[in-house]
């Protein structure tokens, strides 16, 4: 055969194959984001919200929920989501597949999942008692933990983790925020000792949500209605809610809960009040913006930002949660773009691409 004929040939095959190719970028470019919870019951399962269409599905977690006073029940990175199942002791990993997610397998953990988080090559997950690291390997995340490490407090108050560069930050709603390592490149993930973050001697009732970006963290001590900047395991930073939070009584009217970034906007779950409270965040400082950018018939807890998608899940009746969606404009304010009944008490937030 000459080689004009052989080139003629080679050009022919890729010529075929390159509109398959277009058409898996365009179905990648046209797959719409889901909108990630779970149903938090017995048995569990991950209710799956397609943010163009409005259909929802749901997967069985193979496990059994019953979670609360957490955040970070679901997580995501890339085509990986994380689904808690407290009721079970185990972490089911789920991979997208076009607009689906399907179950990848099932993780046994030291103590009942309370919040899963990803971060340096591991998915990291806060238990009642216990905080461990599992390596991810592609879309493959190992079952046996590459570190382990026992909660300060151990009371069972657990409430959620996050990563950090190089690290993880957990917090206890008893008082006790600590961080720890969190290692990268094939070495074990989480290590101690772990690191106590001090907060404010007048003003440290009830340490809850976080969020982190780089190397800070914002941090909600909620019964203080305070909102607070951690960098180097130090509070450089805080900033008050509305006032006033509590009634003659004693009952609470505000207090910011759990947390998500959006550029220099920071959303924080106020469930008493039943809205979202707007920060605005710098590297260095943290201010309060502004009460009741969106209001709740429940009471919001956990919340997911991607991109210009700001993801709510409230409480909703005794028999029904709602899960919101809307869209962040460049001001920070927030368009509903819709609200879907689910029943249950749902349990986490993420939005994944």
């Amino acid at each position: 055969m000459s080689r004009i004929h052989t080139l003629a040939l080679l050009c022919a095959a890729l010529a075929s194959v390159a509109p398959a190719a277009d058409e898996r970028v365009q179905d990648r470019q046209d797959s719409a984001p889901l909108f990630l919870t779970i149903t938090n019951g017995s048995p569990n399962s991950l209710a799956v919200v397609n943010t163009r269409s409005r259909q929802t599905s749901y997967v069985p977690t193979g496990g059994n929920g019953g979670a609360g006073g957490n955040a970070g029940g679901v997580a995501v990175d890339g085509k990986l989501a994380a689904a808690i199942n407290f009721g079970s002791g185990t972490v089911t990993v789920f991979v997208r597949h076009g607009d689906a997610m399907q179950p990848a397998g099932t993780i046994k953990t030291a103590s009942q999942p309370v919040s899963v988080a990803f971060g340096s090559d591991h998915l990291v997950v806060l238990g009642l008692t216990t905080a461990e690291s599992f390596p991810i390997y592609g879309n493959n995340v190992r079952t046996t933990a590459d570190g382990t490490v026992n909660l300060l407090r151990s009371d069972k108050s657990a409430a959620q983790i996050v990563t950090y560069d190089r690290g993880a930050l957990y917090v206890e709603k008893s008082g006790s925020v600590a961080e720890l390592n969190l290692a990268t490149g094939g070495s074990p993930g989480l290590s101690g000792p772990a690191r106590t973050v001090a907060l404010p001697p007048a003003n440290n009732d009830t340490p809850f949500g976080v969020v982190a970006r780089g190397t800070n963290i914002y941090l909600t001590i909620a019964h203080s209605n305070l909102e607070a900047l951690v960098v180097n395991g130090q509070i450089i930073s805080t900033a008050a809610g509305p006032a006033p939070y509590k009634d003659a009584a004693g009952n609470f009217l505000h207090a910011p809960c759990w947390n998500a970034l959006s550029h220099h906007f920071l959303y924080s779950s106020d469930s008493p009040g039943k809205q979202l409270f707007r920060y605005l965040v710098s590297d260095t400082n943290i201010f309060f913006d502004k009460a009741a950018v969106a209001k709740f018939a429940g009471s919001p807890t956990d919340l997911a930002v991607a991109g210009s998608l700001l993801g709510v899940i409230d409480g909703g009746d005794a028999h029904t949660s709602n899960a919101s969606l809307f869209d962040i404009d460049s001001e920070g304010e927030l368009t509903l773009r819709f609200a879907v009944r689910i029943a249950g008490a749902i349990n986490g937030a993420a939005i994944i691409r």
